[in-house]
């Protein structure tokens, strides 16, 4: 009897990811995860590639017994160059829920090349988190109430307990605070480094954290 050998089809490459915790600055608790795709960024945008992605971190998310919201951060590098239909549809294909999962968009490339992105995300019923620039050049008004649910920036070492309050500071990034919570965003440092820090940004108005303080509650 003759055997005749089939060749097996090859394993699809293994994409990496990160998933960085954010946590509730007032009682510590697990909010969200943020997934950063690691690689070419056209590669892991392409729709098989995102589902196989978002299933993935979806999967070890919940086997870390997490279940905590979760967000995607575009990759600022072709944010222009996507669209909210191939977004939309490679996170339904892996299970992600309008209840449970956002896209975190970068300011910058908004202020460069316009809202349509954000804009199509929303009609698509997803929320969008808007990753700050330092310069804080989007005003937050109605439209931002609209189309943002949340703002994430990246703190002062030593903030301002007055940051975030009706009487206290006054630079761009003050009042940029005072206007995404009149607006009604959650308010996110991007990285909060100790208790101390993530104390002080509690009292400014800031409502999560991530980085190490974040990831050292979770050991």
């Amino acid at each position: 009897m003759n055997v005749i050998p089939f060749p097996r089809r090859p394993e699809p490459e293994p994409l990496t990811f990160t998933i960085g915790a954010r946590v509730d600055l007032r009682v510590g608790a697990l909010a969200a995860g943020i997934i950063r795709p690691r690689g070419a960024p056209r590669e892991a945008f392409g729709f098989v590639n995102l589902a196989r992605l978002l299933r993935g971190a979806r999967m070890a998310w919940r086997e870390r017994g997490h279940h905590g919201a979760l967000l995607l951060a575009v990759a600022r590098e072709i944010q222009a160059e996507l669209e909210a239909d191939l977004l939309s549809a490679a996170a339904t294909e892996a299970g992600c829920t309008r209840q449970s999962f956002s896209f975190e968009l970068d300011e910058r490339q908004i202020i460069t090349h316009g809202a349509a992105l954000a804009e199509d995300i929303r009609a698509h019923g997803w929320a969008v988190a808007l990753r700050g620039d330092p310069d804080c050049p989007l005003p937050f008004g109605a439209r931002a109430r609209t189309l943002y649910s949340e703002l994430v920036v990246d703190p002062p070492e030593t903030p301002d307990p007055f940051l975030g309050l009706e009487p206290g500071d006054r630079s761009p990034l003050g009042r940029r605070l005072l206007a995404a919570k009149a607006a009604g965003l959650i308010i996110t440092a991007e990285t909060v480094r100790t208790a101390a820090q993530a104390r002080l940004l509690a009292i400014a108005g800031f409502d999560r954290g991530g980085g190490p303080f974040a990831e050292a509650g979770l050991r």
